[in-house]
């Protein structure tokens, strides 16, 4: 994965980033231990209705099911004392979102910062970057939180992620019986 203090490239494996110095570990030191996640979706910042909820989750787990991704949604009200994309790039490596090989993707709304961001496993990669899953979030996600559209803005933008997701590995399944 991308360091979220320069880009280069760092991991549980590998923590400590050789461009920067940024290193994992100075986020456990002033975030601790990270909640337990309580499944596909977690709304810590209560901004999603009942249905909006269902439905996130629904096909959340639909498609975690389906292609044995790991892929999930976090709001929460404030990542700080750090930035809302490195508050993301810390809880994807302590909740090992994709296991150990990082097959996961991750999608978070920080509301007080008004930010969402999203962070792609290193298996994920060969689908769509950090970059471009940014670009989706940007076209299907931003219009509708800048309404308050909370429900509608993540769905769509969960929806087009995994949509992406679902066709890269349909061609590599054609490929491979080929």
């Amino acid at each position: 994965m991308k360091c979220p203090g320069c880009e280069g490239s760092i991991n549980d494996s590998n923590p400590h980033c050789e461009s920067c110095g940024f290193d994992i570990a100075d986020f456990d030191k002033v975030l601790h231990t990270p909640s337990e996640r309580l499944g596909a979706v977690n709304d810590w910042a209560g901004v999603l209705s009942d249905a909006g909820l269902e439905s996130l989750a629904g096909r959340l787990n639909s498609f975690n099911e389906a292609t044995g991704i790991d892929f999930c949604l976090v709001t929460l009200l404030s990542s700080e004392p750090r930035s809302p994309r490195e508050f993301s790039f810390w809880l994807f490596n302590r909740w090992k979102i994709g296991g150990d090989d990082h097959r996961g993707a991750l999608v978070l709304l920080s509301m007080n910062e008004r930010r969402i961001e999203v962070e792609i496993g290193y298996q994920m990669e060969k689908y769509i970057d950090d970059d471009e899953a940014a670009g989706v979030l940007q076209h299907h996600a931003v219009p509708f939180l800048k309404k308050g559209d909370f429900d509608n803005g993540l769905y769509h933008s969960i929806d087009m992620l995994a949509k992406i997701f679902e066709h890269g590995l349909a061609e590599e399944r054609a490929d491979d019986q080929n």
